[in-house]
Formats: structure tokens, C-alpha cells, sequence
């Protein structure tokens, strides 16, 4: 399978709202061709940039990738059901100015938020497509959510606990743990590996890793994820 073919694939994913693209194909992939077909299929389908995900590969560098616009939304949204795997709650943070390669990430933020990343995948089993499969599927990104207030802890997580409910039911309650072990270690290595079209900038929105895990749900429903006092409420719809 071409690149192009790869695109046109994961494109018309998004637009259907489908899981049906192969992913075996995607697994000989590199960072650099991950990266292509990520700003690829966000042309071919007129996507604009909502805020980025950072994460960080087994071999310690940073990535990241894109989630769109149209599905950021803040308390109260409702996401298309479409492609969802799951939930995972996370802290992610607003920057208040420009980072570069060796800058200090803490002192760039401008503030902190409560949110909920939105898991889905084009891929029918995402795990036959590898890590940069994964990263040109934009990191199993599907939306975001956003509460309503700014957290003023900064990245202290330590004695916080996650709860999640859907549709009327509690799915998950336990102590928070990042899964990159602080808040802001994927930022710190993103910014070392900066791709050019998914820059650091002032005003970047960017969240940095599951505090829960993936929690899987399945179908719609009323989500209330809450992070010690901070509470994100929205829709699958």
C-alpha cells in the first residue's frame, strides 16, 4: 500500500466514521512517513488543528499528533459515537509562549486544564499497525474535552483520584497515575523531536497522557470524569 493509499484509507475513515482500514500495511511505517500521512489525511479531508496529543515511543523520543478542531469541544459537547474505543482522563496544558528544543517546559505554560481525551482508531485492529501506524492514525486520537475550569494545582497529580461514569455507572475509580510518570514528560520530549507542522507555539493546546488508562465503553451515553474536584461532563452521542 502507497502512502497516498494509505491517506485515502484513514480519510475516508474519518468522514464515515468507520474502523474498517487494515492495518497491517501501516506497521513497516517510520516517524517520518507517519507524520506525512497524518498532515495528508488533514488536508484530504479539510480538517483544521483543535490541539495536539504528545506522547512518548519506546525508544524515549517524543511525539505527537493531531486532534481536529471539530471535535474539541469543552463541558457539555457531544461527540459522535463513530470510531470510539474508549475514555481516558487526562491533565493537559495551555502554553503561554513559544517552546524550543532545550526550553523550559514548566515555565511556558500558561495554565493547566481537566479533560477527557475521546480514544478511536480507523483500524479494525490498531494493533497490527505499530507504534507509527498508530502515530499516522493520530495517535488513536478522536476528540477532547475540556473543563470548564483551569486546574490550579499545575502538574501536581500526587493523592488525586480519577472516577469515570457512563451512561449512569460508574467504570473506573482508582488513584491517578500519569502514564508517561509526570504530567509534563511527553511535552519535554516532544519538544526535543519538534515536527515542523505540529510546532510548540504560544497558545498551543496540548494534552499530555492518561492518568486511567484506556477505559473502554462502549455505545452512547453521559460521561462524568472527575479528577480530585475538577469535573468534565459531555455526550457520546
Amino acid at each position: 500500500m502507497t502512502e497516498a493509499e494509505m491517506i485515502a484509507s484513514l480519510a475516508d475513515g474519518q468522514r464515515r466514521g468507520t474502523h474498517t482500514v487494515d492495518g497491517g500495511p501501516f506497521g513497516s511505517l517510520d516517524r517520518a512517513a507517519a507524520y506525512r500521512i497524518q498532515s495528508g489525511v488533514m488536508r484530504a479531508i479539510g480538517a483544521k488543528l483543535g490541539m495536539l496529543k504528545t506522547a512518548i515511543q519506546s525508544d524515549d523520543v517524543g511525539v505527537a499528533a493531531p486532534i481536529f478542531a471539530a471535535n474539541l469541544g469543552r463541558n457539555g459537547f457531544r461527540q459522535p459515537v463513530a470510531n470510539v474505543l474508549g475514555l481516558e482522563v487526562e491533565v493537559g496544558v495551555v502554553l503561554g509562549k513559544d517552546v524550543g528544543r532545550n526550553d523550559d517546559i514548566a515555565a511556558a505554560v500558561d495554565h493547566y486544564f481537566t479533560g477527557v481525551e475521546v480514544v478511536g482508531s480507523r483500524f479494525f485492529d490498531r494493533k497490527l499497525a505499530g507504534a507509527n501506524g498508530g502515530m499516522a492514525d493520530n495517535l488513536s486520537a478522536l476528540g477532547y474535552v475540556i473543563g470548564t475550569e483551569a486546574r490550579t494545582l499545575g502538574d501536581n497529580i500526587d493523592g488525586l483520584s480519577v472516577t469515570l461514569e457512563f451512561a449512569g455507572k460508574q467504570i473506573y475509580s482508582a488513584p491517578a497515575k500519569h502514564g508517561f510518570g509526570a504530567v509534563l514528560s511527553s511535552v519535554a520530549a516532544y519538544a526535543k523531536a519538534q515536527h515542523p507542522g505540529l510546532p510548540l507555539k504560544a497558545g498551543t493546546i496540548i494534552t499530555t497522557g492518561t492518568l486511567c488508562g484506556l477505559v473502554l465503553t462502549s455505545g452512547t451515553g453521559h460521561v462524568a470524569a472527575q479528577l480530585g474536584d475538577d469535573t468534565v461532563e459531555f455526550d457520546l452521542v
